[in-house]
């Protein structure tokens, strides 16, 4: 893909410099998805030296000197809120964990977490002179990005998804924003948007390796350490491709590194037992999956984490639940519904089954006493339930790609 640097040169120094996660590559502040040297994943590394949090009720604003957006005129208002950070003491006294404390992200205006990431995408793209890109998801991110693209006129975008992944896409298309079906699953519909943004000379967004999306979601994390009264011993989220937890290990870092944090947490990761490639490598040991390990067409009911190709990712997350002294697990399709009843009856939190896997993977961790009740345990719940099989909006009016 095209690597874009469109800053101004500025007599001060750059605000952060990107760094390869595997090799050490850097660089000065440009838009590129990963390393030159070895492919590996990059990280924008803030100056913190007098970073701190801002009074507003922006999450953006009052955390911009921890993102890698160089001015508060680069981001749009409204596009992510903050969220509620409460205990859970009905459902943590259900599960043998009276410390429970839930972030409910399902507040969000698009009803998941990445709203945060398309705040910060959008404001990064428009740092370095970006005004049109092509992205790819299973529909929670080409929700958030598109909504974010049709509140700024100078924003133009083409999102793609697999068929079975429609009804997860709430996109009112236009001039500006298009969404193409692909008859193929979620790699088959990244491997068409990527062939689309090539021939039309147009940035791809990048998933996973877009540190913007990574940085935007850190936000959940360090307003969750702030609203809380102890800090968290474990943090716990479901997991596709890891963006989050790539996140969370970015936020734990920053907070450390500026005495907010006086220990890392531990980090478990949860997938679904009908597409879970990562727990699986995991609980075997290995260092890699393998072609044998993609899923090519994942189903359950845990949607937003129906990734059957983790392959690019995995080593990032297996390093991370080494390195903190978590896990990658994966819960059944009924303890799923258990979970989110559980939630609903017990909390009133109304989320998604993918969101409830967190608490079902409590209650297993909690029941084989490896999380004791005496841990501060934080769980994100990511969104609520968008899903519709039998009305896929306005993505079954969008042009289809063979």
């Amino acid at each position: 893909m095209p690597v874009v640097n469109h800053r101004e040169k500025a007599e001060v120094p750059p605000k952060y410099r990107l760094f390869c996660l595997d090799c050490g590559w850097e660089s000065d502040p440009e838009f590129r998805l990963r390393c030159p040297r070895c492919s590996g994943a990059l990280d924008p590394r803030i100056n913190l030296e007098n970073a701190t949090e801002r009074d507003s009720g922006r999450p953006e604003l009052a955390y911009l000197d921890f993102l890698p957006v160089e001015s508060e005129h680069f981001l749009d208002a409204d596009i992510s809120v903050r969220t509620p950070c409460r205990p859970a003491p009905h459902l943590g006294a259900a599960i043998g964990l009276p410390r429970l404390w839930v972030k409910d992200e399902s507040q969000q205006p698009t009803g998941t977490t990445k709203d945060r990431l398309a705040s910060v995408v959008l404001a990064v793209f428009r740092q370095f002179g970006i005004n049109e890109f092509v992205a790819s998801s299973t529909g929670n991110s080409s929700t958030a990005l598109a909504r974010a693209v049709q509140r700024d006129p100078s924003m133009g975008a083409h999102f793609f998804c697999g068929r079975d992944f429609t009804g997860d896409h709430d996109i009112e298309t236009g001039d500006r924003v298009s969404l193409t079906v692909v008859d193929g699953n979620y790699a088959q519909a990244t491997q068409a948007a990527q062939e689309f943004a090539a021939r039309n000379g147009l940035v791809w967004e990048g998933g996973f390796f877009n540190w913007a999306r990574r940085e935007g979601l850190k936000l959940t994390y360090l307003e969750a350490f702030e609203a809380m009264d102890d800090k968290p011993d474990v943090v716990v989220q479901a997991i596709s491709s890891g963006m989050g937890m790539m996140a969370v290990r970015k936020g734990v870092a920053e907070y450390l590194a500026c005495g907010r944090l006086t220990s890392p947490p531990r980090l478990l990761m949860v997938q679904q037992d009908t597409c879970a490639p990562m727990a699986a490598a995991w609980s075997e040991g290995r260092a890699e999956l393998t072609e044998d390990d993609v899923i090519e067409r994942p189903t359950g009911l845990a949607r937003a984490i129906l990734l059957g190709d983790g392959r690019a990712t995995y080593p990032y997350m297996r390093d991370i639940a080494a390195e903190s002294g978590g896990a990658i697990v994966s819960v059944s399709q009924d303890e799923l519904v258990q979970a989110r009843t559980m939630l609903r009856e017990l909390e009133g939190l109304d989320v998604c089954h993918s969101s409830a896997a967190t608490i079902a993977a409590l209650r297993n961790e909690a029941a084989a006493r490896r999380i004791t009740p005496d841990k501060v345990v934080l769980v994100n719940l990511t969104g609520r339930e968008r899903y519709t099989a039998s009305d896929a909006g306005p993505a079954l009016a969008a042009a289809t790609a063979g």
